[in-house]
Formats: C-alpha cells, structure tokens, sequence
C-alpha cells in the first residue's frame, strides 16, 4: 500500500492494531517476551528515538516494555504509509497539556495530523491530512469494565443531562451509555490538547439525533471483515445550561463546529472520535486493522 492509496482531504483513517497477550501458563513472562518476540522487538527499536525507548524501558513489567516499544513503532511504520519520511525520521513536538504533534517542520512537508489511544491489547491511531484546514483531532479507545461502580464518577464528571438521560434506561444499557459519554468525553479533551485541565463536566453529549451505521474494516490485504457499528449524529454542548434541552445543544455554535462519532470494536471496546474544523459522514472515515508481524516485516 503506497501513499496515492491512503487518506485524502477530509478524511480520517482509523488504523486499528491488537498487541500479543503471554502465553496462558507460562509463569516467566520475560521468557515468553524472549522466545515469542525477540525478533520483533529488534525489529521494532532501531525505529524508535532514545527518549522513547528510554520511557518503554522504565515500565517495570515486561508486557508493559514490549507493548510500549510496538506502540511507538505502530505510529512510527503508519505515518510512513503518509509520506516519503523513513519511520525512524519522524520527530514529535508536545502541546502545553502533553499533546503529541509531528514537528513544525515535518507538519508543513506533510500536512499530517494524528491521535493515539491505547486501552487494554487495543491501540488506535486516527491519521487525516489538513491543507490549509485548521484541524483539532482526537481519538480514544476503552474497554468496559464490569467491576466499576460508575455512579459516583458519573456524578462528579457528567452533566445533568447525560444523567437524566442515563437514567432513563435499564441497568444494563445505563453501563454501557456511561463508557460511551466517557470515551467521547476523553476524545474531546485530546482534540482540544488541554486533557484534565478541562472540566469534564464542563461539556456533554447528547444522543437524540444519533444514528447507527455500519463502518467497513477492512485488512491489510483489504478484504473486508466484521464491520464496525459507527454512532453518528452525536451532538456536543459546550455550555453549562441545566435547562437547556438535548435536541437544543445542536443549535449551539461552537457544538456546530464538531464532529462526533462513537464506534464499538467489539463487545468489549468502544472508540471516540472528535473532529473540530470539518464535517464528517461515514464515507469520509476509513477503518483499518493492521497486526504488529505485518507492521514490523513490511
């Protein structure tokens, strides 16, 4: 796959990467990492900058090291499918709250805007080129968990209205609404670059205008698997209004100037996706499933 086949103008891919889990039981976890990986990984660090494979080696666990190592390498080898730039020539800059960019330098030759989620073996990178848009891009992936006791959070971090209509459904549905409004929730605040700085129950979503669609995946051979549910038509409300209405946050200006899609991976993970500066349909998002042999021996 070369450059001419990957995204153009407004359109964003979704490159979707599941990391290697140990052996069940195999008790030494560093021999499974050797035997199993050992290649990859040699593979995976000349690719890599020092302070990265200096922030991998730091994890304690050694899952963790190899996880970071292919995570970096992930982002490295894909944005190389953008552009005539080798994957160990990129360079990265840092937003104010941790906002990872490609350097001024290599954002003007390239046009290159990008966001990395990882949760769980699940790692997402979203890749869309900007022209002379000014773009805001964020992405993020969760695994539901069945042991966390939401209501507090939901709380403290939603606003009334995403409570309200939360509790609304059955129990069941209400859990999974609730990682749904949170992984939308963590897509914005790593669009906007300001993380935890921003309030999370400064901003909400509503769902009455929402729609389900089907989005293709597809793989590196680009033969179609399982599609995705896509949720589009998410509205976002950037005002701390309790009396105002769901199907009236659509109408807000700033709210306008989004994009928000909610997809599930599986029955376990679901993704967000927030797109400032450009209107999004399910024709202009490509998904894309990579592995990390494939990745690492193009």
């Amino acid at each position: 796959m070369d450059c001419s086949e990957l995204t153009k103008i407004n359109t964003v891919d979704l490159w979707f990467l599941t990391l290697p889990k140990p052996h069940k039981n195999i008790e030494d976890l560093s021999s499974t990492v050797a035997i199993d990986h050992s290649y990859l990984i040699n593979q995976a660090r000349p690719l890599l900058n020092e302070e990265e494979l200096a922030k991998a080696m730091r994890y304690r666990q050694p899952l963790a090291r190899m996880h970071a190592i292919y995570i970096r390498a992930f982002l490295r080898v894909t944005l190389s499918r953008y552009a005539r730039v080798r994957p160990n020539e990129w360079c990265f800059e840092y937003g104010e709250k941790g906002k990872p960019y490609l350097c001024r330098a290599q954002r003007q030759q390239t046009s290159l805007v990008f966001n990395l989620s990882h949760s769980g073996d699940q790692v997402l990178l979203a890749v869309t080129q900007t022209a002379d848009q000014k773009i805001e891009l964020g992405v993020d992936i969760e695994c539901e968990r069945e042991d966390l006791s939401f209501n507090t959070i939901m709380d403290n971090y939603f606003q009334p209205q995403e409570i309200e209509s939360l509790m609304r459904l059955d129990l069941a549905d209400q859990r999974r609404r609730f990682f749904d409004l949170w992984v939308l929730k963590e897509s914005y605040i790593k669009a906007t670059g300001l993380g935890l700085a921003q309030p999370l129950k400064s901003f909400g979503f509503g769902f009455s205008s929402s729609k389900k669609q089907h989005l293709s995946l597809f793989d590196e051979k680009q033969v179609s698997a399982q599609p995705l549910e896509l949720i589009t038509g998410i509205v976002l409300n950037t005002l701390n209004d309790k009396a105002a209405k769901d199907e009236d946050w659509s109408k807000q200006a700033e709210g306008q100037m989004w994009s928000t899609c909610l997809g599930r991976l599986s029955s376990s993970y679901r993704f967000g996706l927030m797109v400032k500066g450009r209107k999004l349909d399910i024709s202009s998002i490509y998904a894309r499933k990579v592995s990390i042999e494939n990745l690492l021996n193009r």
